[in-house]
């Protein structure tokens, strides 16, 4: 894995948990393997576009990995109910694309995330989308659904030789009864059972967050450990165990990501610089 660009954030408020103090670090690899991604997602690792980035909070470990085995998931009555909900729309397959109707209802998603859940301001042009949904140097596929012609969700997945990881979703607020995000993750199931993956990443679970537990539904689901080693959910153990660790992050796994060349070997392209920059504010 060559890396021609590396930086981690100053210390800043967490944009998940309110009162702690976050750092993450940022690589782009413009060569990943699925194989070398593969492996970095089980150390803590994900990615927008070219950019890697992982949390490396110096008093906190709260971000864990989180994956469900698509075969074995079982929806329950809720998620029943959301495909019920969404029967009658059209699910369509096919690459990551970047049109006026994508932009214009992602960002109606986070003009409502904000107000809703304090959702920090973040670029959200054209050039920004496709630096990090479009281009991308692994295999990766675009979930949207439909209702009569209109765009109502989207989710966009990377996909590596044992692995369907869901990079992102939106889709439309004022569908909020629908369960549309639970409907995307479901459609990400069938996506992993029919290019035969064994496993869902959906990114960080993070305890006490709002916008991150819902991940924990999609069971039976395994988080990784402190440790290293995936293990079963359970939240209330989960709790427990994740509060000891704060004091001793070495036993995470996070370490930092060594390129094989000593110095970087150019610039970036013109106008990637600025957006890793601001890929940065993504919420996750």
């Amino acid at each position: 894995m060559l890396i021609i660009h590396q930086y981690t954030t100053g210390p800043h408020p967490c944009p998940y948990l309110a009162g702690q103090t976050a750092e993450f670090q940022y690589s782009v690899a413009p060569f990943l393997s699925a194989d070398e991604y593969e492996e970095l997602m089980d150390g803590r690792c994900r990615k927008f576009g070219l950019a890697l980035f992982r949390p490396v909070c110096k008093a906190c470990a709260m971000c864990r990995p989180i994956r469900f085995a698509a075969a074995e998931f079982a929806p329950d009555r809720s998620q029943r109910r959301a495909l019920r909900r969404n029967a009658d729309l059209e699910v369509r397959v096919g690459a990551p694309s970047c049109d006026a109707q994508r932009l214009e209802l992602y960002r109606r998603y986070h003009r409502v995330q904000r107000e809703l859940k304090a959702w920090p301001q973040q670029a959200d042009g054209q050039a920004e989308y496709e630096f990090s949904f479009v281009h991308n140097q692994l295999p990766s596929t675009e979930l949207s659904v439909w209702e009569k012609g209109v765009l109502r969700g989207v989710l966009i997945t990377e996909n590596t030789p044992n692995v369907v990881s869901a990079v992102y979703h939106y889709y439309e607020p004022e569908c909020s009864e629908r369960g549309l995000g639970t409907f995307l993750i479901m459609q990400c199931a069938r996506l992993a059972e029919c290019l035969q993956r064994r496993w869902v990443y959906l990114g960080y679970y993070i305890a006490g967050c709002r916008s991150m537990e819902y991940k924990a539904k999609f069971q039976p689901c395994e988080v990784l450990g402190v440790d290293g080693v995936w293990k079963r959910h359970d939240e209330e153990a989960w709790r427990a165990g994740i509060s000891k660790c704060a004091t001793d992050l070495a036993q995470c796994g996070a370490h930092p990501l060594t390129p094989r060349a000593s110095t970087p070997v150019g610039p970036l392209p013109e106008g990637e610089g600025n957006c890793v920059a601001r890929v940065s504010n993504r919420t996750v």
